[in-house]
């Protein structure tokens, strides 16, 4: 499992390759190198804290 920092950063920069615009889990995915079920992980969560604005039942994504 990882540690707690290890899963911030790695959220860290996640967060850093997402686009500007409207972007689905499959694009984010694609841009990162990481799992889907991942991304939908760290997508859900940047949600939650008001990173993200969620554009489609979970599947969409944008930066506010």
């Amino acid at each position: 499992m990882l540690k707690q920092k290890d899963m911030t950063t790695a959220a860290a920069c996640f967060f850093e390759v997402l686009p500007d615009g409207v972007f689905s889990v499959s694009d984010a995915a694609a841009l990162s190198g990481l799992s889907l079920p991942r991304c939908q992980l760290l997508l859900t969560q940047f949600s939650l804290a008001d990173l993200l604005k969620d554009c489609g039942n979970g599947e969409r994504f944008r930066r506010l």
